[in-house]
């Protein structure tokens, strides 16, 4: 993989090779946006699923960018990255409510999550803001599943795939690079946020139970638990029964990143992946359900799946376990 130091020169040799504003040129008006553009760093220009500490630094004055740390306020509190504001991940929040019957960590009201965004300076649709999710690192990796289970709700929320990015390690990274940190608390400056709520991505427990047993089909189930709670040895205490859905296979999430919360590399990914369905399904062809207990590493794998690796035919079950178990037995 290219150190971030290596990228920075490919980049900038890249950028000498593109043809500057002339004079007459800058002194155009005409010419004012085009000289802006010039001021922007051609790495900022990438914005992809997961983006570096060093990339945020240097991108985050050239854009219109809000960076949004999701660890619990006391950690916010102690220090977080300059310009970042705090909207703490919990189970009950701005990002997630309790739903019918109990449910955890389901998509909150709409109108609610709109007031929200807006409210810390995501525009939406124009201009269309773009957002970097600071999570934190632990064992289990619940801190750091907490971005990909924003980025849906983000999604959910309106706002395009291509615009929220997660930052690499989490707020660990920031700090290992010795970047700057900071105890004071920005005023943001509330921006409108307009948008129409996307389900198309949730799907309910019914549309679940039509497709157990259809690896035929090339439909798979993926359960993003760990391997005990996958096969009924540890019962989590929001399942009525232990075990899993009938026909789900195991990728326990806690897999997909590496010991320092930063990301494993597309092809790790993919051949997780593939170890457990072959190629019976590809980036548009067939499909995968993804679940999980409650909804959490569900979401970590729609985003691996979705964002990282590129397929386009995955739904999330946000149910999970914790509805299936109530109304359908669970295979061991």
């Amino acid at each position: 993989m290219i150190g971030h130091h290596r990228l920075a020169a490919l980049l900038s040799a890249a950028a000498a090779l593109l043809p500057s504003a002339s004079a007459a040129a800058v002194a155009s008006p005409a010419s004012s946006e085009l000289v802006e553009r010039t001021l922007i760093p051609l790495p900022c220009y990438i914005f992809g699923p997961t983006v570096s500490p060093w990339w945020l630094k240097l991108c985050k004055p050239h854009l219109d960018l809000v960076v949004i740390d999701l660890r619990s306020a006391d950690e916010y509190a102690a220090n977080h990255i300059p310009g970042s504001f705090s909207l703490p991940f919990e189970p009950v929040s701005a990002w997630s409510n309790m739903g019918p019957g109990d449910l955890l960590l389901e998509m909150p009201p709409s109108a609610d999550i709109f007031a929200t965004l807006g409210s810390i300076g995501v525009s939406n649709p124009n201009p269309a803001t773009k957002v970097v999710l600071v999570n934190g690192v632990g064992n289990p990796a619940f801190p750091q599943a907490a971005s990909p289970r924003v980025a849906t709700t983000l999604k959910y929320a309106g706002i395009s795939e291509g615009r929220v990015s997660v930052l690499d390690g989490g707020f660990p990274a920031w700090l290992s690079e010795g970047y700057p940190v900071t105890t004071a608390v920005p005023t943001p400056t509330p921006r409108t946020y307009t948008a129409t709520e996307d389900r198309s991505f949730l799907v309910n427990i019914s549309y679940v139970a039509e497709r157990i047993n259809k690896k035929h089909q090339h439909i798979y189930i993926i359960d993003g638990r760990d391997e005990a709670v996958y096969n009924g040895t540890i019962l989590e205490e929001w399942a009525d029964k232990p075990g899993h859905i009938p026909s789900a296979v195991n990728l326990p999430a806690k897999y997909v990143w590496n010991p320092d919360g930063s990301w494993k590399s597309p092809l790790e990914l993919l051949a997780q992946l593939r170890s457990k369905v072959g190629y019976g399904v590809s980036r548009s062809y067939g499909e995968i359900i993804v679940y999980c207990g409650v909804g959490g590493y569900a979401s970590t794998w729609y985003f691996v799946l979705t964002r990282i690796l590129g397929f386009d035919n995955v739904k999330m079950y946000d149910g999970s376990a914790q509805e299936w178990s109530k109304y359908y037995d669970m295979e061991l």
